[in-house]
């Protein structure tokens, strides 16, 4: 799956809460999908590296543009949030953990900082709750 794959299907997953995909060139950084109550950057990785455990789990193509909007949305008290896919793993991560710490930190601390985790394929309903849940 790449990130365009992943894009058609969390917009698909999402219908209920009026999911669209976003492409803003004027705005780098802007996430991926926009939804009712906010916004999820969509991250793939093909497979964890063998090293995973004791050195950071790299994301390349994380800007540091796409940091600096996930950060500044959810401080603001938005809904901004990041969705990685490693393999069949899902990972959803709020906006400040995902700023900070994703691309940056070992996958054990990715497994901690992790909001809600899916072992073998995301599971829809469970992304909806997530997503929506009032704090």
């Amino acid at each position: 799956m790449s990130e365009q794959t992943m894009r058609k299907k969390i917009v698909k997953d999402l219908r209920s809460l009026d999911a669209l995909a976003v492409e803003n060139p004027a705005k780098p950084g802007t996430p991926d999908v926009n939804f009712v109550e906010g916004w999820i950057e969509l991250k793939w990785i093909r497979n964890w590296k063998k090293n995973c455990w004791e050195s950071p789990v790299l994301i390349d193509h994380f800007t540091p543009q796409q940091r600096v909007w996930l950060k500044k949305r959810w401080m603001a008290g938005q809904s901004a949030w990041l969705l990685l896919q490693v393999g069949l793993e899902w990972f959803l991560f709020d906006g400040e953990f995902a700023a900070t710490y994703v691309g940056r930190c070992t996958r054990g601390a990715l497994e901690d900082g992790a909001v809600a985790r899916w072992g073998k394929g995301l599971k829809p309903k469970e992304l909806i709750e997530c997503l929506t849940r009032r704090t």
